[in-house]
């Protein structure tokens, strides 16, 4: 069966929610990990990825990239990637670390539809091609919402309405497993713990 791997990393998404740390890139998809720029490790763990970006310097660091039409909020960019799905698509997040036991749950999948995550934070998605109709039928019931907006336009909102519960409450319930070996930079503070962890040089 074909399978897509889509890494959202476009629009606001590349930006820091914190004040400027001397030493770190401004583009939180490319802080070190390892030695490695984390939108690059993202693209070696998951062969074929194609990055969703406007960003010519995180286009720089990618091997396949489209331009969307949309791309400052998170569920209408992933509307502009449904000329790519495939049999199974696979959501990713540009600015996620992602662990090997996640990476693992992702590729022996046999739900047509989960979200990966914790309960603060969604990591990844991947759906069957069965439910592509519903999927694009639900992110434009969301986009043309009258809440619609940046703080409503997450990948939480869309995991809610496929739950039929109202998406702008935070409620987990069916198509959700828990991850454990992930982690995202919001912050550069957050960054800066976890290179101080891992004894990473910034």
């Amino acid at each position: 069966m074909d399978n897509v791997n889509i890494i959202l990393a476009a629009g606001s998404q590349s930006r820091w929610n914190s004040e400027v740390v001397k030493g770190l890139p401004d583009i939180k998809q490319l802080v070190d990990i390892d030695g490695e720029i984390l939108i690059k490790r993202i693209q070696r763990q998951f062969p074929g990825s194609i990055v969703i970006t406007k960003n010519r310097i995180i286009s720089g660091h990618s091997k396949m990239v489209f331009n969307p039409e949309f791309n400052e909020i998170t569920i209408s960019t992933l509307f502009c990637t449904q000329p790519l799905w495939k049999d199974w698509t696979t959501v990713l997040l540009g600015d996620v670390l992602y662990g090997e036991d996640t990476i693992q749950k992702l590729h022996l999948q046999e739900d047509k539809l989960m979200f990966y995550g914790n309960k603060k934070e969604i990591f990844a998605m991947k759906f069957h091609k069965d439910l592509m109709v519903e999927m694009l039928m639900s992110i434009n019931t969301i986009i043309n919402s009258k809440f619609f907006e940046k703080k409503f336009g997450k990948l939480w909102n869309l995991y809610r309405f496929f739950n039929g519960k109202d998406y702008r409450v935070h409620e987990i319930d069916k198509f959700f497993t828990f991850v454990f070996d992930c982690r995202d930079f919001d912050t550069k503070a957050q960054y800066v713990k976890y290179a101080k962890e891992h004894k990473i040089r910034r």
